[in-house]
């Protein structure tokens, strides 16, 4: 049995792998999330602020709103809290709510997803995360590393089976544009050019978020965005904590 195409085969996803892990934690670098191990990190978005503590293990997420009761004008606290993006809590004014299974899943969704783009190149490590170097693109004139990112069924979370498209820069390895197709909701295909925002040692990303047809495909993206063909869906931006 000729056992060298197995071999070459072999040594080829090896190197891929290596290639795809040099992207990303040279991205890391750059972005200075190596030091999301050592600072709690907080931000607001849209009337939430959300809490990043990678410094502990496990990690936790939480998403914190103060509101105030209709009847009696007292002040209603709801914290969200999230370890290793599996077990979800919610208190009011530190009480613990009863919630069902289903509810659960949702608010950890919802939480889980503001966490992992705010974190962006950092959850690429994850390892749930399976990178594939694709070619590089050209966008804008300029030209970008391109990984492909999908997820293990096994800690991937609710959204395993979306796939994502990262794009890098060449040169800076900044973390610049990305797409990803989702199932929830009833599915879609969305691109995001990112801008940068520093604060600190980190530099976080906000972005103009584009709207593509349904199963349109992920790789079609930069061009359809360079000919005008996608529709601007929102801006996404945070509020740099202190």
């Amino acid at each position: 049995m000729n056992r060298m195409p197995i071999l070459l085969l072999l040594i080829g996803m090896i190197s891929c792998q290596s290639e795809a892990d040099r992207i990303i934690q040279s991205s890391i670098e750059y972005h200075g999330f190596e030091n999301f191990y050592t600072k709690v990190v907080e931000f607001k978005f849209r009337d939430y602020s959300y809490r990043i503590d990678r410094t502990q293990s496990p990690y936790l997420y939480t998403k914190k709103i103060e509101l105030k009761d209709s009847i009696t004008g007292q002040p209603v606290i709801q914290i969200d809290s999230l370890w290793n993006s599996t077990e979800f809590k919610r208190t009011i004014n530190g009480k613990d709510l009863t919630l069902s299974e289903e509810d659960k899943a949702r608010f950890s969704n919802s939480l889980n997803s503001v966490a992992y783009f705010y974190q962006l190149p950092l959850p690429l490590k994850d390892n749930a995360a399976v990178t594939t170097v694709l070619d590089k693109v050209i966008i804008k004139g300029k030209e970008y590393f391109t990984l492909k990112v999908s997820f293990t069924q096994e800690n991937g979370g609710a959204d395993h089976e979306d796939t994502y498209r990262y794009y890098f820069d060449t040169s800076s390895y900044a973390l610049s544009y990305l797409s990803y197709n989702f199932h929830t909701n009833e599915g879609g295909v969305r691109f995001r050019k990112a801008y940068q925002s520093v604060k600190g040692k980190f530099i976080f990303l906000d972005y103009d978020n584009y709207k593509a047809p349904k199963n349109t495909p992920l790789d079609s993206l930069p061009l359809l965005f360079e000919k005008g063909k996608l529709e601007l869906l929102s801006k996404i931006v945070s509020e740099l904590g202190e």
